[in-house]
């Protein structure tokens, strides 16, 4: 399949931008892929591949462009917070954040509109991890745009501050589907059932679920936490859900 990587060029910098596309000229959906806070790396660009070849313009940014260029953590970061490289790690995500990335999107939706192979109009997105995150905020900013949006293993995404993601569920307007982990200190089963319950109270169509016996990464092939039937799984689901509503 054709696939290259693009400079985006953004208020803050370049951003660099795998995309990967069909053969053949298109016009393709555009779906946007929210990378993991393990960082912009080889298993982001197969995760692209893989909804590419199902009939999409996948783009994944890096969204760490701001502290460096390709930057990728070893996971043993997660698991001594205080160590080195868990310290980068945080200096990475802390410029990613939910505002700064919705600008980079907004930019790169007007790039990729540039580009014959993209079609015009709805797009659809996925974001893994910290890019769930990414991903409700971009759906909840850019109703119009996004008609669908998965969020694979997610964190906490409700919390007891006025900034707390499950607020943005207000103003949704496509299908979601969440896939949390059983196996996350952040996704508790109160927190699932909070999500839930706003996402059914903001009348947001969709699945929210807490998959039983797999550990948060359950998607990524390069992590331990890898499970190979919650990673097809996910990938089934996110491109039925993409296929509902475009």
């Amino acid at each position: 399949m054709p696939e290259q990587e693009i400079q985006v060029h953004t208020a803050d910098g370049e951003m660099t931008t795998f995309v990967s596309r069909p053969e053949g000229d298109g016009p393709y959906p555009v779906a946007i892929l929210f990378m993991d806070g393990v960082g912009y790396r080889e298993e982001i660009k197969d995760h692209a591949r893989r909804f590419a070849a199902a009939g999409y313009v996948c783009a994944a940014p890096d969204l760490y462009y701001r502290t460096g260029r390709g930057l990728h953590f070893d996971p043993a970061a997660f698991r001594d917070p205080q160590g080195e490289e868990a310290q980068r790690l945080r200096q990475a995500m802390a410029t990613a954040t939910p505002d700064a990335v919705l600008a980079d999107v907004r930019t790169l939706l007007t790039d990729l509109a540039e580009d014959p192979a993209a079609k015009a109009g709805p797009a659809v997105c996925v974001g893994y991890c910290m890019g769930a995150r990414l991903a409700l905020r971009a759906t909840s900013a850019l109703p119009d745009t996004f008609t669908a949006m998965a969020a694979v293993h997610p964190g906490a995404l409700v919390t007891d501050g006025p900034d707390s993601p499950h607020h943005e569920l207000a103003t949704v307007r496509g299908e979601i589907y969440v896939g949390f982990a059983e196996i996350d200190r952040s996704a508790s089963a109160e927190v699932v059932d909070a999500f839930r319950q706003a996402a059914q109270a903001d009348g947001v169509r969709g699945v929210v679920e807490r998959i039983p016996g797999v550990a948060h990464g359950y998607s990524m092939a390069d992590l331990p936490a890898y499970d190979y039937d919650a990673a097809e799984r996910h990938f089934a689901l996110t491109l039925e859900l993409w296929g509902r509503n475009l």
